[in-house]
């Protein structure tokens, strides 16, 4: 029974490492150092960029984020993306 407890807690930590967010291109190629700003009702997180992979995690522990806003330097800002969409999220970035 003591080992419950390091069970739950190594869960929790493998949840809140995996990537949940992907950013790419319209041909499908990842973005990496995408800015994504987690955003509730009348709150904002601090931004978190995307990996190599195009890839990033957003903390599962801030309270109520409902859309993510993501901005790329040559790429049009997608806003208002849904976070409660099933995970990983893909986010797709088009050029202007």
């Amino acid at each position: 029974m003591k080992l419950l407890p390091l069970v739950a807690l190594l869960v929790f930590l493998l949840a809140s490492c995996t990537p949940n967010v992907r950013v790419v291109d319209e041909n499908g190629s990842p973005i990496s150092n995408a800015r994504i700003i987690p955003a509730g009702l009348s709150l904002t997180y601090p931004p978190v960029a995307t990996d190599e992979n195009g890839e990033a995690t957003i903390r599962q522990n801030y309270p109520s984020i409902q859309y993510l806003h993501v901005f790329m330097t040559g790429y049009e800002p997608a806003r208002d993306v849904n976070y409660d969409l099933p995970k990983p999220i893909e986010v797709v970035l088009k050029r202007p």
